[in-house]
């Protein structure tokens, strides 16, 4: 175990002494202690940029003031030699070069990193980094020329990436080509939206899905909002994300709502509350009560804007309804009085009479139903995918750009930061010197989303013994883009690859995942399928939802071994006291033989709750 009061000490003394080499053998040591509280670790890589400063080692110093989200970077004169390396082809110093870049645009100053990106070669980053300092203009020649390129040959994704900036930089400069660029992008993402769904990408349609929204919402097409949101609604709720879909509801109601489109408002709430009815959520009873509100809103629209008296009539009509539905007969009546004021022919008014005259004198309204909380109403803070992933693309799964690009990310948890810090330190002290399997390790240890881009890069051109220390380090990366290298993995021509994807698949448990865990366990393409199957149905077992509970049913069901032992032992093991009533209700389903287990699972879940 690493004392690290002693090292600090013997640092200091090495430091007040003027023996930088010595102190940075200690201080090296300490910043790898990761676990410690942020102002000891960063008095630990302030003396550390002290000493490396003084020893003119600025590739490390540079990582260290990144990490501290220094704004102040090193001049161009400090930086000259490596620029001149860089020109020169200097791998290493084309990487530092880079890396300064990186540094530069994370500390906010985009307007020199603009530079720095062109020297290292880097458009896309050059571009981005021009949009951000105001500069749209240099940014839509930068996007046109590389659309032009041939970079793009097959990049239909990253192509309509681009076609969206170049778009909404002509856009913000009020060029007259702006709307039809505006147009192009948004044809070429829903082309690819398109492909995405039908190869079962839909993460990545998703995505598609959230830029045309985007789109939508830059230029006020409310027509494409409603494409982008709903879509994206479609694809969490067919993955089973149930608060992620209600979330993404919320936020498409809100921006309708500023937008004014109140009928919008009022369907988009009845098909939210519809859902969570057939999902089991509580919030059912809120949604139709704020639907019936909004048509009422959106009858008063109407009215104030001079519709036909029926469009008014429909609107009050379906507020009814819906007020009906929650119990809350005062606004039902409400609504109805409106109907009466309308210019309507005499039935129609006579009927809204007569059912004012059923509900009462003085009808009442229920109590409020439960809200939706106030955690899912929040607007979700979603990547800006038309840069981050055109930037993953140019990176090319550089493990320095990435781990970089991580460090200097405050919006990542400080143990990742110092994971990320680490391995940028040791490239920059190592270079090509750093084993593949050691940047893999360190790679897996960052545990950040970026980090995947790295390792399938470094899957595509490694051999064997490369491409299983990727596979079996995929099972710490739990995201759902892990499971597009584990499936590959689990078809590698390696044996040994193939076992370590095994192993990856049953240690990637978390709630999002049970679909992509499903489709491997389904898949009839696997070389070694009964090993990928059982640590699918394994992961599954260890989910804990709804529908990871009828899965593994399903397999009692059918009988075949040895996923039913599999599936017996996760339901034995089930944690989750919420799924008692899902339990009880299948027990009856399974056959006889199975009965038993899930009989001492309700039993067991029954004490623990007591």
């Amino acid at each position: 175990m690493i004392d690290t009061n002693v090292l600090w000490i013997r640092a200091e003394g090495a430091l007040r002494a003027g023996r930088h080499a010595d102190a940075q053998i200690y201080l090296r040591q300490l910043v790898q202690v990761v676990d410690r509280i942020d102002f000891e670790y960063e008095e630990w890589l302030r003396a550390y940029v002290d000493s490396l400063r003084a020893t003119g080692n600025w590739g490390e110093g540079m990582a260290c003031l990144s990490y501290l989200g220094a704004r102040e970077m090193p001049g161009p004169d400090i930086m000259r030699l490596y620029a001149q390396r860089a020109q020169a082809g200097d791998a290493d110093a084309i990487r530092t070069v880079r890396l300064y870049a990186i540094y530069l645009s994370r500390a906010g100053q985009h307007r020199p990193a603009a530079s720095w990106f062109e020297l290292g070669g880097m458009p896309v980053h050059r571009a981005i980094a021009l949009e951000r300092a105001g500069d749209d203009a240099a940014a839509s020649q930068l996007w046109a020329r590389m659309l032009a390129g041939d970079a793009l040959v097959d990049r239909d994704y990253e192509r309509a990436l681009m076609k969206i900036n170049y778009a909404l930089c002509l856009r913000r400069l009020g060029h007259e080509r702006a709307r039809q660029a505006i147009a192009d992008a948004t044809t070429s993402v829903e082309e690819v939206a398109d492909a995405f769904e039908s190869e079962g990408l839909r993460e990545r349609a998703f995505d598609c899905y959230q830029l045309i929204a985007r789109l939508g919402s830059e230029t006020r097409a409310f027509e494409n909002v409603a494409e982008g949101y709903l879509n994206s609604v479609r694809i969490l709720r067919d993955d089973g994300l149930k608060l992620d879909a209600l979330r993404l509801y919320e936020t498409f109601i809100a921006m309708a709502r500023e937008a004014g489109e109140f009928h919008a408002v009022a369907s988009i709430l009845r098909e939210a509350a519809d859902y969570c009815t057939r999902s089991g959520l509580p919030y059912a009873d809120d949604l139709r009560w704020r639907s019936a509100e909004a048509w009422i809103k959106a009858a008063t629209e109407a009215l104030a804007a001079g519709h036909p008296p029926q469009i008014i009539e429909n609107a009050c009509l379906a507020a009814a309804e819906a007020f009906a539905s929650v119990r809350a007969f005062r606004q039902v009546a409400e609504a109805y009085r409106k109907i009466t004021t309308l210019d309507l022919p005499a039935k129609n008014r006579e009927r809204a009479l007569r059912l004012i005259r059923r509900l009462g004198d003085q009808p009442q309204d229920a109590p409020r139903p439960m809200p939706v909380p106030e955690f899912l109403r929040q607007l979700p803070d979603y990547e800006e995918v038309w840069y981050v992933d055109l930037a993953e693309w140019e990176l090319g799964g550089d493990p320095a750009l990435v781990a970089a690009g991580v460090m200097a990310d405050r919006r990542f948890p400080d143990y990742v930061r110092r994971h990320a810090l680490l391995l940028v330190l040791e490239l920059e002290r190592r270079g090509q010197a750093y084993p593949a399997l050691d940047i893999v390790k360190a790679l897996s240890v960052v545990r950040a989303y970026p980090v995947i881009a790295g390792l399938e890069a470094m899957y595509r051109h490694g051999d064997a013994s490369l491409r299983e220390s990727v596979a079996a380090a995929m099972g710490a990366l739990r995201f759902k883009r892990s499971f597009g290298l584990v499936s590959q993995a689990l078809r590698d021509p390696s044996p040994g690859v193939r076992k370590a994807a095994a192993a990856s698949v049953e240690r990637l448990v978390f709630p999002h995942a049970f679909e992509p865990l499903r489709r491997i366990f389904e898949a009839r393409d696997l070389p070694d399928p009964e090993a990928a199957r059982k640590a699918a149905l394994t992961a599954i077992g260890k989910i804990g939802s709804v529908e990871a509970l009828d899965f593994l049913c399903d397999r009692l069901r059918e009988g075949e071994q040895p996923f039913v032992k599999v599936a017996s032992t996760a339901i034995s093991e089930l944690p989750n006291s919420e799924l008692l009533p899902y339990l009880r209700r299948q027990i009856e389903f399974v056959p006889a033989e199975h009965r038993a287990v899930l009989e001492d699972t309700a039993q067991r879940l029954e004490h623990r709750l007591r």
